[in-house]
């Protein structure tokens, strides 16, 4: 059987576009706070992201309740 190995390799973009974009800047659309818990969400949120939070602030917020 012949022995095989590992190389490493690096990829090199030989096209690098002409003029870097910067990042646009998020605003902020939202902040959420509910006992020790925080959410800023901000403007172009992923709708799963987005549905993700609220459903981590919702089991939250009824833990929160059943303690009162």
């Amino acid at each position: 059987m012949e022995k095989q190995e590992i190389v490493p390799i690096q990829i090199v973009d030989r096209n690098p576009p002409l003029s870097p974009t910067p990042p646009a800047k998020s605003k902020l659309a939202a902040r959420v706070k509910l006992g020790q818990a925080e959410a800023y969400i901000y403007n172009g949120t992923d709708k799963y992201i987005l549905a993700t939070i609220m459903k981590e602030l919702s089991i939250h917020a009824s833990r929160l309740h059943s303690r009162t």
